[in-house]
């Protein structure tokens, strides 16, 4: 085996000298890019894969990860902003195992975490602080729950408890999330998460919450203002019919004057008023006698008339009356009666719904008829014609029973007839398509000048500098074969010919040299002739004609 290799070191070796010093140059060359390439494959190859543990990392959450990886030996890389950090691959799923078993924080969120470890000497203040750390913190894991947010922040403002009512103060919050990209909280998402901070605090109201975002604007908008809800519901309200009777309008006109050739506009006025009847009716017919009530009474008396002195003595009870004074009687007979009657009633309390249309208004706008015209030379036109008053009175009687247009309310319903402006739409769609055409030339001589470069390269620099390289030191095998005796001998002697010293025929002692020679440039020429039997008919061709033309000329 080290035979085998020393001589094809030798083989090389010798193949090397015999090339010219360009070459020579060109070969080293060539091979220091090979020998690049390969190990640059090799480094590719072997290189530690990294994939990312964290991303999107505050500057705390980097720098405590930093430490563990340090503390456990793991090499990692981070960003050019230091959000992202990545490991090995092959780590990245124990580490982050590691990391929950440990149960390290991120985001600087402390819970109820902060009670594990608590010194004996904890003032009240200490724990009261604690204590709103804490809230805090669950506060902020429990909104990070919410699809959406990647971070938030929540301060809390509890005042002191006073034992006086007048001052009390209700607690208050302010939120700050930080969304994914493209998400966008709605209302009910907002006033979701602000009754949630409420509810999390004694006494607190939704509207002394209030939520930001990322950029400081404010989110939390007319939030427990009910004022300002109502408003924004109705507004909400109105808006939503306006658009519903535009749409209704304009799919039906369409149909008729054509798409996109009708405009419609509705204004629509509601009443908010909230109004409460209370209705009373008796049945006068259908009675009956509940209850019957009847007082009798019957008195009789008398007495005598006035006499004697006026004053009290003659008026006092028991004074003996004179003889001969007539006497006064005094008869009552009263009867009272009182009858109950039974009469059937009926109450009828009725409460009349909110937002009740008060009014309505309609703007209609159509665009008129389109009449192709044939001119004087055959060509055709479009020629524009009103529609008559007979197809607009249609037209409005179609959109006020669409509308449910009431006279009685006021509502008011307007049809005209104008001229659109027409837009240029094939002069537009020519410009589009002549944009596209030049794209898609300037695309196609784009790559085909980089194809042609690469292909010019390729045959102009890449094939003749291999050519270059390969190419021996000699034009022909004729050329590298030794053409005499002398040579053959030299070569035998020196061994220029790496590889072909066992194939070339050693030379006896005591032969004759005129022979082998011979011997030579006969199987010399039968190897030409075999090789090119054309060039060789050629040859014997010529030398026949010329053997001919001496003869003639002699």
């Amino acid at each position: 085996m080290q035979d085998f290799f020393e001589k094809v070191y030798r083989n090389f070796l010798d193949f090397f000298n015999g090339l010219e010093p360009a070459k020579r140059v060109g070969m080293v060359a060539l091979s220091v890019l090979i020998a690049g390439a390969v190990a640059t494959m090799l480094v590719w190859a072997t290189k530690t894969r990294y994939e990312v543990l964290y991303t999107d990392l505050n500057r705390e959450d980097a720098k405590k990860i930093s430490v563990l990886l340090e503390e456990k030996r793991i090499p990692y890389q981070t960003s050019n902003d230091s959000k992202t950090i990545m490991i090995p691959k092959e780590q990245v799923n124990r580490f982050r195992l590691e990391i929950a078993t440990l149960g390290v924080n991120f985001s600087g969120t402390v819970g109820y975490e902060v009670f594990d470890k608590q010194s004996f000497g904890t003032t009240s203040f200490v724990q009261k602080v604690n204590k709103q750390r804490a809230l805090e913190g669950e506060l902020v894991k429990t909104i990070k729950y919410i699809r959406g947010i990647s971070r938030a922040r929540v301060h809390l403002s509890i005042p002191e408890s006073s034992p006086f009512v007048s001052e009390k103060r209700p607690p208050s919050a302010s939120v700050v999330i930080e969304l994914d990209r493209g998400v966008e909280l709605t209302k009910a998402e907002i006033q979701g998460m602000a009754h949630l901070v409420s509810s999390s605090v004694e006494g607190m109201r939704p509207d002394a919450v209030v939520i930001l975002d990322d950029r400081g604007k404010r989110l939390s908008e007319n939030m427990g203002d009910s004022v300002s809800a109502q408003a924004s519901n109705r507004m909400a309200l109105e808006t939503q019919l306006n658009s519903k009777y535009e749409k209704q309008i304009e799919e039906i006109l369409s149909r008729v004057v054509g798409e996109g050739r009708v405009i419609a506009k509705v204004a629509v006025q509601m009443d908010f008023t909230e109004s409460v009847s209370t209705e009373t009716s008796y049945d006068s017919e259908n009675t009956a006698v509940l209850s019957e009530v009847k007082n009798t009474q019957q008195l009789q008396g008398s007495r005598p008339s006035p006499q004697g002195i006026p004053g009290a003595r003659a008026n006092l009870p028991g004074e003996v009356p004179q003889p001969g004074i007539p006497e006064t009687r005094n008869d009552v007979n009263k009867e009272l009666s009182t009858r109950n009657f039974n009469v059937p009633t009926k109450v009828t309390k009725s409460k009349n719904p909110t937002g009740q249309i008060s009014q309505i208004t309609a703007a209609v706008m159509i665009d008129g008829k389109r009449i192709p015209v044939v001119g004087e030379n055959g060509v055709t036109t479009t020629q524009y014609e009103n529609w008559s008053e007979a197809d607009l009175a249609n037209f409005r009687a179609i959109v006020s029973s669409a509308l449910g247009v009431n006279d009685k309310r006021g509502d008011i319903v307007t049809i005209k007839n104008m001229e659109f402006a027409q837009e240029d739409l094939e002069s537009i769609s020519a410009l589009m398509r002549d944009q596209e055409r030049r794209e898609l030339i300037k695309s196609v001589v784009k790559y085909l000048t980089i194809g042609l470069v690469i292909a010019l390269f390729f045959f102009l620099v890449v094939r003749p500098f291999i050519q270059w390289i390969t190419d021996n030191t000699v034009e022909t095998v004729e050329d590298f074969l030794p053409r005499t005796l002398e040579e053959l001998e030299r070569v035998q002697a020196n061994q220029k010919l790496p590889g072909l010293e066992d194939a070339l025929p050693q030379i006896e002692e005591k032969l004759n040299p005129e022979k082998i020679e011979g011997n030579m440039l006969r199987e010399k020429i039968i190897s030409l002739v075999e090789a090119n039997p054309s060039k060789a008919a050629q040859v014997l061709h010529e030398m026949i004609h010329s053997t001919e033309s001496d003869k003639q000329i002699a």
